[in-house]
């Protein structure tokens, strides 16, 4: 069970989850073919050392892309923004939805051209949040935006009542 579902409070409902840019795909299973064919050539060669480097180094780079992907979830709530990163070692940045002050959106020319882009969420009181770059950016800040106006505004603290002096 993901990080997101298992946090849901009991009248909280999962709005959107953001993905990775299928680029971060490509990359990785294009770096883990490269090795495979490159240690093919070094077998063929009669270097057996030298493909079994190649397959370490091609499963190494496959890993450190596809294990930030794998243990990463963003998502929005119709209370809370959260953003959890890790396995073993968890770390969350979960903001109310009523404390998020912007969302901006940074999206350079291809991220235009292939739609990802880096969203950063700035909240009252509390460091921003910087998202590594994720498919479809504006449909997160949608969906941040289309929450954001169904969340009430918050209730003011009861004044306690003063009695007056005689």
């Amino acid at each position: 069970m993901s990080y997101i579902t298992h946090s849901l409070g009991r009248n909280e409902t999962l709005r959107y989850r953001a993905h990775f840019h299928w680029f971060y795909y490509f990359v990785a299973w294009g770096a883990l073919l490269f090795s495979l064919a490159a240690a093919a050539e070094a077998h063929g060669r009669g270097l057996p050392w030298a493909a079994g480097l190649a397959v370490l180094l091609g499963m190494a780079a496959f890993l450190s892309i596809m294990i930030p992907i794998w243990t990463t979830e963003i998502g929005v709530t119709n209370q809370r923004f959260i953003f959890k990163r890790g396995l073993l070692r968890r770390s969350t940045n979960e903001l109310q939805l009523r404390a998020i002050e912007q969302v901006n959106l940074r999206q350079g020319i291809p991220g235009r051209l292939f739609n990802f882009g880096h969203l950063e969420v700035h909240g009252t009181g509390v460091d921003d949040i910087v998202l590594p770059a994720i498919a479809d950016p504006v449909a997160l800040q949608k969906a941040i935006q289309d929450c954001l106006d169904t969340v009430p505004p918050p209730r003011p603290l009861p004044h306690a009542h003063l009695s007056q002096p005689t």
